[in-house]
């Protein structure tokens, strides 16, 4: 049974939280049947568990119980009931942690994908589900080292790294088409070349105007579009962390006229690159 079940990991004042962002409290487990977890209300942070083996039981909020087995991943958000336990005949192995999250995470938390208020994924991918584990024992090795000088910034960095896999996961859903998935590789790795509609359609073995048609559908801009965002991503960092020059941006990222960079930048941030550095020098001193 988990101590003091119907105790909030962070203390309610007005509604409001009292700590930072941060983590709370983290650990592995390894429970047998009997281990059981009951908060009514939940707590005012966030709780993510992610299965090694065995098999737990969680309540999605709304009286029915979703499995957690290998590769699962669950989410549980603030003031939300909290039971779950070990299902009968198993060990539940998990990595677990308490945290109030980055502002700028919340883009990334995923929503609720069950019936009720929590959200519950299998990783099927082999190399994110490791990729996860070592996130995870990171968060526990760090918040155990009394050695390291930025523990805090290094265990949250940690967790920051399974919140974007976990996002990734929630975007390879789609299921995008494989050849409309290698031309948006090409782009992502290839942004500051030249590319030929004609070239690519070749490359995945459709016509041009195929090729154009399927993208538009499942990405919603057309290539030209998309690799132009890729470009402007790039440039946002290049301006925000480095003092090169804009023309020589402009041009080391693939655009011929550094006019019309500042045209693309400007219709895509609402400012010039200019302005943008100036906002975001804090950055680069």
């Amino acid at each position: 049974m988990a101590i003091k079940p119907n105790y909030s990991a962070v203390p309610i004042v007005s509604d409001q939280y009292t700590h930072p962002p941060g983590i709370l409290v983290s650990d592995y487990y390894a429970e047998s049947y009997g281990y059981k977890c009951y908060r009514a209300e939940g707590t005012k942070d966030w709780l993510i568990m992610y299965t090694l083996s065995g098999k737990g039981m969680v309540n999605n909020g709304r009286a029915h119980y979703l499995e957690c087995n290998e590769g699962t991943l669950t989410m549980i958000p603030p003031g939300v009931l909290q039971d779950y336990f070990t299902a009968e005949g198993y060990i539940w192995t998990k990595l677990w942690a308490h945290f109030i999250p980055r502002i700028t995470w919340m883009d990334w938390i995923p929503t609720s994908n069950t019936e009720g208020p929590i959200y519950h994924i299998h990783i099927d991918n082999t190399f994110a589900r490791q990729s996860i584990e070592s996130a995870f024992r990171r968060v526990l090795s760090y918040r155990f080292d009394s050695f390291a000088t930025y523990r805090e910034d290094l265990t949250l960095n940690a967790l920051e790294e399974i919140i974007l896999l976990i996002a990734s996961q929630k975007a390879d859903k789609k299921q995008l088409d494989s050849r409309v998935k290698e031309v948006l590789d090409i782009l992502a790795q290839n942004y500051s070349e030249n590319h030929q509609i004609e070239e690519l359609a070749q490359k995945v073995c459709l016509s041009p105007s195929r090729l154009s048609h399927l993208f538009k559908e499942q990405i919603g801009d057309s290539i030209i579009e998309t690799l132009t965002k890729y470009r402007l991503k790039q440039a946002e960092k290049l301006l925000q962390y480095t003092l090169r020059p804009i023309t020589d941006i402009a041009l080391g990222i693939g655009f011929n006229s550094p006019d019309y960079f500042t045209r693309q930048f400007a219709n895509y941030y609402g400012i010039n690159p200019s302005q943008f550095r100036k906002q975001n020098i804090r950055t680069i001193l």
